[in-house]
């Protein structure tokens, strides 16, 4: 009797044509409707004031979708905010394209913390979207000012 072993070398290099073909492996991330969050995390807060979050929204369809809303269980509130430390208003992730929130740039701020999440954490943010609803995701917690 002949074993067969999966992937034969065959099968190996068709596998990398179709990833290839599709753009290559899944990215690891949260999907909600056309959109994959990726590349989430906050920084340790200093004090109860103030935190800040960060994620990188991905919209692979072929309208574009507004985030609405922001919440987490241990902030009175988030809001976007511009790299300048302004308020936005509600931000819009266009068909084919991405958003990215990054240290220094457009960022989540929360306020008014209720708990002070320590480096290894997780915290816990929802996002809401006017086409791909709400979505949670579990960010993890990094020390202040660490890439």
């Amino acid at each position: 009797m002949m074993t067969r072993h999966w992937p034969s070398r065959r099968h190996a290099g068709l596998l990398l044509l179709v990833l290839t073909a599709c753009g290559g492996p899944a990215r690891p991330g949260v999907r909600a409707g056309d959109l994959l969050l990726t590349d989430g995390f906050a920084y340790a807060p200093l004090d109860s004031a103030v935190g800040a979050a960060y994620v990188t929204i991905h919209n692979a369809g072929m309208a574009p979708d507004t985030l609405l809303d922001l919440s987490s269980p241990i902030a009175e509130g988030v809001m976007v905010h511009g790299g300048d430390m302004a308020g936005m208003g509600p931000a819009v992730v266009g068909a084919h394209d991405s958003l990215v929130f990054t240290p220094g740039g457009a960022h989540l701020m929360l306020m008014n913390l209720s708990a002070l999440p320590k480096a290894g954490d997780s915290l816990a943010l929802t996002l809401r979207f006017a086409r791909a609803g709400t979505v949670t995701v579990r960010l993890p917690v990094r020390p202040y000012g660490t890439e």
